[in-house]
């Protein structure tokens, strides 16, 4: 992963903090809460990373027809 990667990762998983047993988040929310800009199903800037790697980078499972992310707590 690289720096940019781990920052993103790092901003997603404090992005997600809740009291809930699980949260569900569109790719675009994660990324933009991370500081980037979501666009065609990619969050820049750094390195492109798809919506399902954001996901999955957080240990997330991405549901693709939604792009959403289903984060367990």
């Amino acid at each position: 992963m690289t720096g940019a990667g781990v920052l993103l990762g790092a901003a997603f998983l404090s992005a997600c903090s809740s009291s809930e047993p699980a949260v569900k988040r569109s790719s675009k929310s994660l990324c933009e809460s991370a500081g980037g800009r979501y666009v065609e199903g990619v969050c820049q800037p750094g390195s492109a990373t798809a919506g399902k790697e954001i996901c999955q980078q957080v240990g997330g499972f991405y549901i693709v027809e939604e792009d959403v992310c289903h984060i367990s707590k």
